[in-house]
């Protein structure tokens, strides 16, 4: 009935992945990321950056530095070029906040700002308003003019507080500073250097002309056709004139023509494909693709050593013949029987404990959030329960990476495919990086938050690398060395019994992760564990029932598992799991009399083993569970199958006994949770 169930599980894997839609032209459409080049860093000048940047791409790099108000041009490997101005300290640094930047095709470069406008026709005193703008320089850095999104020039209607200020002539001016003065705007420009501006506070998208003349304005805050929150992100122009909007919080991207007519809007809340969690960033490729960054992040962790799944009980199952040496061989444990897990000998409900234990890592994020992103609390209390839980889980954690992913699209929103990257969290030097920018040609930038120096990634394709694998190497040596004397109750105090007994344990653990995408996970494990005992039992007062007793056992346990997440959405989370686990293992053990011109009886044990278990393991919807396993148990009720043969006193084969016995056993369990 079950010769051909190892074939059925794969036929019924193939088709749950068929059925779920996971694809060969799936796989083939992630890309990975290779290191370019590295530069910048921490400061103010000459290709240092303060804290907050700006990138804009055209031909060279350009970088927007709010904290030491300047922009600088880079080459396109990163080298400095250019800086404007050339002295940020100066009075006549018209930059007071420079945010986002963007160039057009004469190399001209626009930067979001924050100015104050003398209020026309208002003198003795002047009335500026403070307000946010875009500043258009020349190649050289000369300001050529400023666009406004806001009325700058009409005079308050009702009475107002203002400020005091000094003027450019020295005498005593009124400054206001309406709300929402200092929001932020995102910038592109299309090939006939029109300037959009996205006011997403405002709900708005203003078209400027190349004169710098306001030719349009469209969009409204909402989630309907061509409305978007008041946290969009990002905006970019594509080859033919269309406006895409990083729709931040509607977890969508929203499409115009060049005239702000809406065309269409894709992508819904979800870590699937085509689905966004706050998408941040766009970059629209001479191609046609367009980029898509969002928020949504996927972790790899495996914390502390895992347990191998496996069969073996202990040594003590082949030397119950011998009590003392059973008592004594308690203390080398095989350490690939398991407690729980297909090979254990009662096996827990994997509802109950496996399904529990895979859905701790729903509880990740809002961990992470908890203390590492949202503890803005000043109570200095807080922050160290934050910092010391953030030691703590570095402490026990053997591999953790955050994968990231770009989207990509055809301009009319059909999926293309994506890009992947890792950020490793257990790295020095590399655990924070972060996300800063696209270009058009496909580049990713990211920062380090620490030093600030920017790398540079390009897009190679889905390949096996090794800079994409984890693995681990854990070796164990345990000798435990025993002497015994005994002396009888009676009249001398002579040794009885003297027995010396030692015995070593080796162990080989090795690990190895692969995160085939952001959803597919590899994982293998392989144990290998070599013990030994001798001991030797002396009696000199009957030397005849003396003897020396060895054992070796080496037995192999490897683990191979590969799973899929189904639905990353944490409210809604399934995965899929195939796992196969194999141990091998064989055992000799040698029980002669110690003396043997005077006694020659012995007993020989020879044992092996060999199980197979193959276990299916499926969220079919996020509170229903499938749950299959197939175990080849070979020994079923023993440690090994053995032939145990003994030898009289003369030397002389006298017996042989046998045992060989195997199981076959099929599980399955369904559950529904309501």
């Amino acid at each position: 009935m079950f010769k051909n169930t190892p074939l059925k599980y794969l036929i019924l894997l193939t088709l749950s992945l068929h059925f779920l839609g996971i694809g060969t032209d799936q796989a083939s459409a992630v890309d990975l990321i290779k290191l370019e080049r590295e530069f910048s860093g921490k400061g103010s000048t000459q290709g240092a950056f303060g804290k907050t940047i700006h990138l804009a791409f055209k031909q060279n790099i350009y970088v927007s530095d709010t904290e030491n108000r300047l922009i600088q041009k880079l080459s396109p490997t990163g080298e400095f070029l250019l800086q404007i101005p050339e002295n940020p300290e100066s009075y006549d640094n018209f930059l007071r906040k420079p945010g986002h930047i963007t160039v057009d095709d004469n190399g001209n470069i626009y930067v979001a700002d924050v100015t104050t406008h003398h209020i026309a026709d208002t003198s003795e005193p002047k009335i500026y308003i403070f307000a946010p703008c875009v500043h258009k320089l020349s190649l050289s850095g000369e300001l050529l003019t400023t666009y406004f999104v806001d009325l700058v020039d009409e005079k308050p209607g009702v009475v107002i507080p203002a400020q005091h200020l000094i003027d450019e002539d020295g005498k005593i001016a009124l400054g206001i500073q309406p709300k929402g003065y200092d929001r932020q705007l995102r910038i592109t420009v299309n090939a006939s250097n029109q300037l959009y501006v996205l006011d997403a506070e405002r709900g708005r998208i203003h078209k400027f002309g190349a004169d710098a003349k306001k030719l349009t304005t469209f969009g409204r805050y909402g989630a309907g056709d061509g409305e978007f929150d008041k946290d969009a992100s990002d905006i970019a122009i594509d080859a033919r004139g269309n406006v895409f909007v990083a729709d931040t919080g509607n977890h969508r991207i929203v499409k115009f023509d060049k005239d702000g007519k809406f065309i269409l809007s894709f992508g819904r809340k979800g870590r699937n494909n085509r689905e966004f969690v706050k998408p941040i960033a766009l970059a629209t490729m001479p191609t046609g693709e367009v980029l898509v960054k969002d928020s949504s992040i996927f972790r790899r962790k495996i914390g502390g050593l895992p347990e191998v799944i496996a069969l073996s009980p202990t040594l003590t199952q082949l030397t119950e013949s011998t009590p003392s040496q059973t008592e004594l061989a308690d203390t080398i444990k095989n350490a690939t029987r398991p407690q729980y897990g297909p090979f254990a000998q009662n096996p827990v409900s994997p509802v109950d404990i496996t399904s529990l234990n895979r859905r701790l890592r729903l509880l990740e994020e809002a961990e992470y959030r908890r203390y590492y992103e949202d503890n803005a609390s000043d109570d200095e209390d807080d922050k160290e329960l934050a910092e010391e839980l953030k030691r703590t889980d570095i402490r026990l954690t053997l591999l953790h990476n955050v994968i990231s992913r770009v989207q990509k699209f055809h301009n009319n929103g059909r999926y293309i495919g994506r890009i992947i990257y890792e950020v490793d969290q257990l790295s020095e030097e590399k655990h924070d990086l972060t996300f800063l920018d696209l270009d058009n040609t496909g580049y990713l930038y990211l920062r380090d938050t620490s030093d600030f120096t920017i790398t540079q990634y390009s897009i190679t394709g889905f390949t096996v690398k090794p800079s994409h694998m984890n693995g681990f190497y854990s070796t164990r040596v345990a000798n435990l060395s025993n002497d015994y004397l005994e002396d009888y109750e009676d009249v001398d105090t002579l040794t009885d019994v003297q027995d010396k007994l030692n015995q070593l344990e080796l162990k080989n653990l090795f690990g190895w992760t692969y995160s085939l995408s952001e959803r597919w996970h590899l994982t293998f494990l392989d144990e290998l564990t070599y013990s030994e005992q001798d001991e030797r039992y002396i009696t000199p007062a009957k030397e005849e029932d003396s003897f020396d007793f060895e054992t070796q056992a080496l037995e192999n346990a490897f683990a191979l598992n590969l799973k899929f997440i189904t639905n990353p959405n944490p409210y809604r989370y399934k995965e899929l799991n195939f796992s196969v686990g194999r141990v091998d293992g064989t055992t000799d053990l040698t029980q002669d009399a110690l003396f043997q011109e005077q006694n020659k009886q012995r007993r020989i044990d020879t044992g092996d083993a060999s199980s197979t278990v193959l276990e299916l393991n499926w969220d079919i919807w996020s509170r229903t569970n499938l749950w299959f396993r197939y175990a080849h148990l070979n020994p079923a009720e023993t440690s090994r199958n053995f032939i145990r043969r003994f030898y009289d006193v003369s030397g002389d084969l006298y017996e042989v006994f046998g045992s060989r016995n195997e199981a076959r056993q099929f599980l399955g369990e369904f559950t529904i949770k309501f």
